[in-house]
């Protein structure tokens, strides 16, 4: 986090220069009570930045969040030597960067009528859960999300509502039955509902060992199901 190191060698600048900055009543006049002044300011300035960023661009939000408050409570008391630590971990902390937050769009057009509203009241869930950083219900509304176009994708193909006769029938093989009708998906459409149907399933059914998805994994499978329900219709 850039504000974080610059505030980080602004306070180890002060500490090395021996400046008292705890000290009140300056004399502008005398050059080190000048030179105090201006490294108060500027590092209230740098608090105050770090105060207003937005965390939800932090790739470790919580810990972020914590630093940052630990940094701001040690500049009221005054403890400017005790905020290095804190500023050091938190200069570490990365910050996605504005097209890295871009990359992901939880839009998708030209959704047929019939399924428009709950497709997107799911996609609207997706995005905060992703946001909040609950990668494992992100993936399972991931499946939602392609099952319920999946389905619509049968019944504009042969006219019935599979859920009457197959309620429990599985992604796998409602791909398959699509195929047996001649229904072409693009290239690798069919490998990417696999990957999507497979982690979701570790992601819903327990295991012996817990899957928790990373925001790398989570993210790369909101973006298959997006590409994949966009190419379908």
């Amino acid at each position: 986090m850039k504000e974080a190191e610059e505030l980080y060698l602004l306070v180890k600048s002060a500490v090395n220069s021996n400046i008292d900055l705890a000290k009140s009543g300056f004399r502008l006049e005398e050059f080190k009570d000048t030179k105090a002044e201006y490294y108060k300011n500027a590092i209230g300035g740098y608090v105050k930045r770090l105060q207003n960023i937005d965390l939800r661009k932090c790739l470790d939000r919580a810990r972020a969040k914590e630093l940052i408050e630990a940094v701001s409570s040690l500049h009221e008391q005054k403890k400017f030597i005790d905020m290095i630590p804190f500023l050091q971990e938190l200069s570490k902390i990365h910050i996605a960067s504005e097209s890295a937050q871009k990359r992901v769009s939880f839009a998708i057009p030209n959704l047929p009528a019939e399924i428009k509203d709950e497709v997107n009241s799911d996609l609207r869930e997706l995005e905060k859960c992703f946001e909040s950083e609950c990668f494992r219900s992100s993936i399972i509304l991931c499946g939602r999300i392609l099952e319920t176009a999946l389905h619509r994708k049968y019944f504009d193909v042969t006219g019935r509502d599979i859920l009457e006769t197959s309620p429990g029938i599985g992604l796998g093989n409602l791909v398959a039955k699509l195929k047996e009708l001649n229904f072409e998906f693009d290239p690798g459409i069919s490998e990417q509902i696999h990957l999507i149907n497979q982690v979701r399933i570790y992601s819903v059914h327990k295991k012996q060992t817990p899957f928790a998805p990373s925001k790398e994994q989570a993210q790369a499978i909101v973006l298959y199901t997006i590409d994949v329900v966009r190419r379908m219709f």
